[in-house]
């Protein structure tokens, strides 16, 4: 699913990219029932560091929140 991304963080003309980019997901109804009922994990996969974690219930609600806000 596509993002949409937060006007005014990058001036790609001067050159200025932001660090932090901010974005926000059109999840539907069924993608957030299907999100909160899920096992989701947040994976690291980079040559220097591999990591893999549960994401909790009230983290993914979290989540959810910032995301599609």
């Amino acid at each position: 699913m596509p993002a949409r991304f937060e006007a005014g963080h990058s001036d790609e003309e001067k050159g200025k990219l932001a660090a932090v980019h901010f974005a926000r997901f059109a999840f539907s109804e069924a993608a957030v029932r299907a999100f909160l009922e899920a096992s989701v994990f947040l994976v690291v996969d980079h040559p220097a560091l591999r990591a893999r974690t549960e994401l909790t219930a009230q983290t993914k609600a979290s989540l959810l929140e910032d995301l599609c806000g």
